[in-house]
Formats: C-alpha cells, sequence, structure tokens
C-alpha cells in the first residue's frame, strides 16, 4: 500500500482497518492497534478481521475490554489500488454520547446531528489541490476532478483568508507538526459552512504538501450560537436580558468613571398590566411585551444597552448622555408608547424613572434609585417620567 496513503490513515484521529474481499486485514493505524492491543505482526496472522461483516452491516461494533465496553458507529467505503480494490472501515467512538444521550429524545437527537460530521474529509494541496476524499467532495459540493483545478484558498470565505494564510505561514515559519483553525468554506452552490482544519506538512518528492483533515462543524456552531443566544437574550422580546444588562453595565461604569462621562438610566414599567393579563390572557399579554420592545427600539441609539430587567419592566443605559436629554428621550417613548395601537389591548401607558450616574457610585445603589424613581412615578399617578 501506498506510503503516503498509510500516513495519510495514521494522522486520523480515529480507529481505521482495511481488509480485503474476503475481509482479510490488510492494513490498520495506530489508532485501531492501540483500541484492539496488536501488533502489526499479529494482525498479519489474522485470518479474518477483528470486526466481523454483521457489524459492518448493522454499521454498529461493541468492543469489550475487562468489563468495560465501548460502542463504535461503522462506516464502510471503497479504497482502489494499482493491484486491487480494498474496504476501509472506519470506528467513531460513540461511547460518551450513547452513555449521555440513549434516554432522552432530544440528546439523541443531538447524538445524530453529531454523527453526521463525524466522518471527516481529507485535502492534500501545493499550490492547487493534489487529493480529496470523497467525504470532502460531499462536504463542499465539488467533483474531484473539479477541485484539482482549485487551490485550497478558492474554497475559503474572503473573511477567513488572512487568518488561513497566517496559520499555515506560522507552521511553516515556526516548525509546527500541525496546525488546527476554525474557518468558513464556500461550497460550490455558494453556501458558507464552518469546518475545523487540521493541517500539516508532508515532504513528496522534494514538494511540501499541506494534508489536511477537514470537519464539518456547522452544527456544533450553531449550537453554540443558540446556547449563547438563549444565555444573553431574552427568549420573548429578542432584546438583551438581565445577565447581559448586568455585564455590560459594569463595563459602561468603568469607563465612564474612567474618563468622566455622563451615563444615564432609563427604568420602564408598563401600567396595569397585571389587568392585560387578567383581561385578554397571557398570550396577548406577551404580544403586548414584544410589541412594547420594538416600539422602545426605534428610539434605542446603537450605543445603548436596552434590556428586559423582568416581567413587564425593561431598562435602558444611556452612555454619553445627562440627565436633561435622558428625560426628553423617556418623554419621547412615553408618548409613543401611548399612541401605540397594541395588538387586541389598544393603547397602554407606561411609567419610568430616570436617574444619572454619581461620582464613585457602585451599581446597586445606581439601580435601586432607578426603582425609586419609577415607583414615584406610579404612586404620582403613572403614565409620566420622573427622574432622581
Amino acid at each position: 500500500m501506498n506510503n503516503e496513503f498509510s500516513v495519510l490513515l495514521n494522522q486520523l484521529n480515529y480507529p481505521v482497518l482495511l481488509v480485503d474481499a474476503k475481509h482479510k486485514p490488510q492494513f490498520a493505524n495506530k489508532k485501531f492497534l492501540t483500541l484492539h492491543k496488536l501488533s502489526l505482526k499479529a494482525l498479519r496472522e489474522l485470518q479474518n478481521s477483528p470486526i466481523d461483516k454483521d457489524a459492518v452491516d448493522k454499521k454498529e461494533y461493541v468492543l469489550t475490554q475487562k468489563s468495560k465496553i465501548f460502542y463504535f458507529k461503522v462506516e464502510l467505503s471503497n479504497v482502489s489500488t494499482d493491484v486491487k480494490i480494498l474496504y476501509l472501515i472506519s470506528l467513531f467512538d460513540i461511547s460518551k454520547s450513547k452513555k449521555l444521550y440513549d434516554d432522552m429524545f432530544l440528546k439523541k437527537k443531538m447524538f445524530e446531528q453529531l454523527s453526521e460530521y463525524l466522518p471527516e474529509g481529507i485535502v492534500l494541496f501545493e499550490d492547487s489541490i493534489i487529493y480529496s476524499n470523497q467525504m470532502f467532495e460531499k462536504l463542499i459540493g465539488y467533483s474531484s476532478k473539479e477541485l484539482q483545478s482549485k487551490r485550497f484558498e478558492d474554497l475559503v470565505d474572503a473573511s477567513d483568508l488572512e487568518n488561513f494564510n497566517e496559520n499555515l505561514y506560522k507552521m511553516e515559519s515556526q516548525h509546527k507538526a500541525y496546525r488546527e483553525l476554525e474557518l468558513k468554506l464556500i461550497t460550490k452552490n455558494k453556501k458558507e459552512i464552518w469546518v475545523r482544519l487540521k493541517a500539516s506538512f508532508i515532504m513528496n518528492e522534494n514538494k511540501r504538501l499541506c494534508l489536511s483533515i477537514v470537519t464539518d462543524i456547522y452544527e456544533e456552531r450553531l449550537e453554540i450560537s443558540n446556547l449563547t443566544r438563549l444565555a444573553y437574550y431574552d427568549a420573548l422580546t429578542g432584546i438583551y436580558n438581565r445577565r447581559k444588562f448586568d455585564d455590560l453595565m459594569l463595563s459602561e461604569f468603568k469607563r465612564s468613571k474612567r474618563y468622566k462621562r455622563d451615563l444615564c438610566g432609563l427604568f420602564l414599567d408598563i401600567d396595569h398590566f397585571k389587568k392585560v393579563n387578567d383581561t385578554y390572557g397571557h398570550d396577548v399579554g406577551d404580544i403586548v411585551l414584544q410589541e412594547l420592545a420594538k416600539t422602545i427600539q426605534t428610539h434605542v441609539r446603537e450605543t445603548d444597552i436596552f434590556a428586559r430587567w423582568g416581567g413587564e419592566e425593561f431598562i435602558i443605559l444611556l452612555p454619553e448622555t445627562d440627565k436633561e436629554k435622558a428625560f426628553v428621550l423617556a418623554e419621547n417613548i412615553r408618548n409613543e408608547v401611548g399612541n401605540f395601537n397594541f395588538t387586541k389591548v389598544g393603547h397602554i401607558t407606561i411609567s419610568i424613572g430616570i436617574t444619572q450616574l454619581k461620582d464613585q457610585e457602585q451599581q446597586k445603589t445606581f439601580i435601586k434609585r432607578l426603582d425609586n424613581a419609577m415607583y414615584k412615578a406610579k404612586q404620582e399617578g403613572r403614565n409620566r417620567s420622573v427622574a432622581l
């Protein structure tokens, strides 16, 4: 078997085994030998593969060692050589996934998504692409022939091209064994996909080639994005939640005090919101909250921080704004909300508290004064703005 191909298989981070048509082992990478506690000599002496045909057909392989059970997903693909066709058996360890996700439908679904990108793409390139496997071709949408007329850089999104070239340069100049990075590729049909690239240089006939293992991480990036959104954004209104507001407020406090800049806050509460829920139901109440957030959003600058504090309460932090300007903004918001025709409910009013950050004031006291200002607006008859 081609030594370059052997090197490639040993680069993989999962076990693979090559067998012939009679299922007799021909080659195994280091991961496979270590997993099965086999030497290369022992492998050659085996008459049959340690993985029987039944496991290949079922696409699941179970290995028991010292009462410990390992579960693997099995993928089978053809490998053509000059002499004959061999069969590549790839094993993807799903033991942890099986243990974590077996009991719940949601976890099972996550496992299925994870399994979709476990098989990895392989690309070998110099100035242009020399070799690509079927998984990479499926991922990127180009045929092998089409890819061999391209450079790998041609597939990299323009926003990541500098990052890609810089990492390859560092790998070469610093004599690193390999480099791992995440970047965005553009498929044949112009779709953007996120991948994790594990790149290393190999020498072939005095040529320095880049061997890359490409893993689709779209679902992983999407999951991270979704988790980030759940962590920092209010699920109902789509604006910042209280946790994110606290983080951003701390930064603004530091900036305001360091540079002696004005900083104000608005604390808004819907008047008689309980009556809205009691009369029209919580579904309509949720719509009112969504429409209110959108209405207020039109008055919020990019530098302002707008968040749902909780229930029917909202808060806005206004950098570079003194109390007088904050009061004008509050009145504009209050008047527009009062004139807005809310779904089913019609017109509602809001009460707004306003205050300006004092020298050396802490977050807790600033919020307390905002809260006091808003409650004073309530006590004075609601549907008004009060500055303290």
